[in-house]
């Protein structure tokens, strides 16, 4: 027999279905009686017990609808919606009937996700869900028929005051072609360089929201790249938005974020030393199949020594290939004109040890994913001191890298000064040092003012 204490404990458990227990059912049916205290209690209480309908059942708690605060919010929900779906085929708007798509455009990549594991080892990058997110903004940048891509590798990610830049590298299967109504280019100003060379060797793609339009930046010219390196400015997130600055910049924010693009990648894209060779024409890059051994002990891969840079050095002159002038025509000129002297920079696959210190710092920092000697597969990599957020990581036979900053490089910028304020204009002179003022023939002084002194007195007389 249970005691008291046992039979109120069982009564008071709760149903994993309604919520509520039999202890507070039948106080509630015995308080209602109690309350109304109508004819036949005991046929009512038989009746209410056996159907179990009392008007003391807990109401149902309202279902609280997120509210989107902000519109970038629901267009952010809305490209991701869109990019973990199957796109539907356009309709025709003349027969009603869906369009025929396009075959899917085949493209090379990296496995991003393998990357995305060496960079979380390493306390770098996105969160999962975002990492493959940008896997399906590859695949639906890549996939674009229209497009016709080559290659595609996340780039990395560039911090704005009002929207931020996702980034994705790419090359064309076929050059584009140039506009009809482009102007002939001037033989005396520099060009830039051509596509698929130099500076302009990637095409580059950007989009604010995963999943969303994406466009392309336009072509860097020198004088761009000349202009970025004397300014230190944060980007907006608006690729149309005036580049308020000083030196002017030739261009809008897209052209900024094309010049800091190019200048992030000749310095920080890097591959494990003897990955590549330099080919035939001493400019394009051939992976060494035969020659290449993957270095066993990952450790030895914090050494600067044993990474190489991928991309060429950018020359002051905002080139990676040295341009020079023609000779002028004239033959006056000519003989009192000299040739330019090629400037200098780093030979294309030079070795991270050889980059110039950092504020009195090394230009790059190892890293490694566990100080533990005895963790089997580890992951190490290095952190740029002079682009922070630009990071190389390696594990085993692969390899990576990503960007992931505001676009600033870490050095002492020194403004230049503003143009000279232009003098007064100075009246000429006489030999005695008095002013005087050329005026031609034609030119006519007004009549004087009349003098109010005399007119005061004519009206007296």
């Amino acid at each position: 027999m249970a005691t008291a204490n046992e039979a109120i404990a069982f009564l008071q458990k709760t149903s994993d279905v309604s919520g509520g227990s039999v202890y507070d059912h039948l106080a509630a049916v015995v308080g209602k009686l109690l309350e109304t205290k109508p004819e036949g209690a005991v046929d009512l209480l038989e009746t209410t017990l056996l159907v179990k309908k009392t008007a003391f059942a807990p109401q149902a708690t309202p279902v609280v609808k997120p509210t989107c605060q902000h519109p970038k919010d629901t267009a952010a929900a809305v490209s991701i919606t869109e990019l973990y779906n199957i796109p539907e085929p356009p309709i025709d708007p003349d027969t009603g009937e869906p369009e025929e798509i396009a075959p899917a455009n085949e493209f090379e990549t990296e496995n991003l996700l393998a990357d995305a594991a060496m960079f979380t080892s390493l306390g770098v990058g996105f969160s999962q869900s975002e990492w493959y997110s940008i896997m399906l903004t590859i695949k639906k940048l890549g996939e674009d028929p229209v497009k016709e891509l080559k290659t595609v590798r996340f780039f990395g990610k560039m911090y704005g005051t009002r929207a931020d830049y996702y980034l994705f590298e790419a090359t064309l299967q076929n050059e584009p072609e140039a506009p009809e109504d482009a102007p002939e280019p001037d033989p005396n100003v520099m060009p830039p360089e051509d596509f698929g060379t130099g500076a302009n060797a990637y095409t580059y793609f950007t989009c604010h929201q995963l999943g969303g339009p994406i466009t392309k930046l336009p072509p860097v010219t020198p004088e761009q790249i000349k202009t970025a390196q004397k300014l230190k400015k944060f980007l907006v997130g608006d690729l149309t938005a005036e580049v308020s600055a000083y030196p002017p910049f030739p261009g809008v924010e897209a052209n900024y974020l094309r010049a800091q693009i190019a200048r992030i990648a000749a310095s920080t894209v890097v591959c494990p030393a003897g990955f590549f060779i330099v080919g035939e024409d001493e400019i394009t890059l051939e992976k060494d199949e035969e020659g290449y051994v993957p270095v066993e002990d990952v450790m030895e891969m914090k050494n600067a020594e044993s990474w190489s840079h991928r991309y060429p050095h950018i020359k002051p002159q905002g080139r990676c290939v040295f341009w020079a002038p023609p000779p002028p025509e004239d033959e006056e000129a000519l003989e009192t004109y000299e040739e330019p002297t090629p400037e200098e920079s780093p030979a294309l696959l030079s070795t991270l040890d050889n980059d110039d210190p950092v504020l009195a710092n090394p230009a790059w920092t190892a890293l490694q994913s566990s100080g533990m000697t005895s963790v089997q597969y580890q992951v190490v990599g290095l952190r740029s001191n002079l682009w922070p957020g630009a990071i190389a990581v390696y594990s085993g036979k692969s390899f990576s890298n990503v960007y992931i900053g505001h676009g600033l490089k870490n050095e002492r910028l020194l403004p230049p000064p503003p143009p000279a304020v232009n003098h007064e204009w100075q009246a000429p002179k006489d030999e005695e040092g008095n002013p005087t003022y050329m005026l031609s023939e034609s030119t006519e002084l007004p009549p004087p003012p009349p003098d109010p002194a005399a007119e005061g007195e004519e009206e007296e007389d």
